[in-house]
């Protein structure tokens, strides 16, 4: 018998991979705006963000893609660091690059950070995480392995972790495990 969690996770599945190339790319852009405009992650503004990594993720084909926000913060000078497979977990290495030279493909496909430095969870103070549905005050399922909640458990406590996602993973309720780790705020692709 699946769980709830399953059902969901396989419902939001499939409709992100039904989100054409072009939805998904102006989705990705409209999220990538707001997160520019948020003054609280990253801001470049406030010298005490300057020197603290923002961490973010490198999407796989059907999620919401930080490319263009990941530029920005690089060009504005800010560390930004994403996760990187180690052999035994996940750790967050200093994103130098999004070329071919500063990338290799992870064993989940994703692409990840090349000799990079590594930063400990503790820390980074702003967060950007994907996630297969939210709701509003902030819970969030993943994909089911916990990688980012053991990421997350490490983060300072006043640390601003914001999900991303498009409108239709926005739901009213999801099954909460006492290890899951709530978010800020989540940033959708409404206008």
């Amino acid at each position: 018998m699946q769980s709830g969690k399953d059902v969901i996770r396989r419902e939001m599945r499939a409709r992100r991979k039904a989100v054409s190339p072009a939805g998904r790319a102006e989705a990705s852009a409209v999220i990538c705006a707001k997160l520019a405009r948020r003054g609280d992650i990253g801001d470049v503004a406030d010298p005490l963000a300057i020197g603290s990594p923002v961490a973010v993720y490198l999407a796989s084909p059907d999620e919401i893609d930080l490319r263009a926000y990941i530029e920005r913060m690089l060009r504005l000078g800010c560390k930004v660091v994403a996760p990187r497979w180690n052999g035994e977990t996940y750790e967050l290495a200093v994103l130098k690059g999004l070329d071919s030279r500063h990338l290799r493909r992870g064993p989940m496909g994703v692409m990840e950070p090349v000799d990079a430095e590594i930063v400990a969870a503790k820390e980074v103070y702003g967060w950007i995480v994907p996630g297969l549905a939210f709701t509003r005050d902030g819970r969030r399922l993943g994909y089911g392995g916990g990688w980012y909640d053991r990421l997350l458990a490490d983060a300072p406590k006043d640390a601003v972790k914001l999900g991303v996602a498009h409108s239709f993973q926005i739901v009213e309720d999801l099954p909460a495990e006492p290890h899951d780790i709530a978010l800020t705020a989540v940033i959708d692709d409404s206008p």
